[in-house]
This record gives C-alpha cells, structure tokens and sequence, in this order.
C-alpha cells in the first residue's frame, strides 16, 4: 500500500446515524433535508453522515445550561 493513498472518511448511513444518537430515522432524513443538519447526498434518496458531520450536528445541538430563574418577591401594599 501507498502511504500516499488519501484516506477515505467513514461515512454513516441515516440508520447507523439513529443508532448512534438515538433518534427515529425519520428525525434524521427530516433534520438533512430541511438543511438543519451537514450531510452528503448521493443521488435523490442517498443521504451519508462523516465523523465530521456527527461532531457538527453535537455541538449545534448542544442546549444551553439553564438560566437561573430569578427571585421576585412580592411585596405587599400599604394599606390606606
């Protein structure tokens, strides 16, 4: 073998992708075609995942740490 020889990524199929994250495939074909998540797409109905496109689709997942929720205390009025 070359050593010159360009590595091919692994790609990961819409199933293995579910697998994966644990999600409906169908979660995963809506997310790639309405442009949400990076994909490859061969042909029409051919829809690829690389490694680099898993990290993406982490991290623009990833949900923000709660906000703390703030203490309003309620005062009373004056009476008149």
């Amino acid at each position: 073998m070359n050593d010159e020889t360009p590595k091919v990524p692994q790609t990961y199929t819409v199933t293995q992708l579910a697998e994966i994250l644990q999600l409906k495939p169908a979660t995963i074909r809506t997310n790639a075609r309405a442009g949400t998540w990076p994909h490859l797409r061969f042909g029409e109905r051919t829809i690829r995942f690389t490694e680099a496109h898993l990290q993406a689709i982490l991290t623009r997942s990833e949900a923000a740490p709660p906000q703390q929720a703030s203490v309003r205390r309620r005062t009373r009025r004056p009476s008149l």
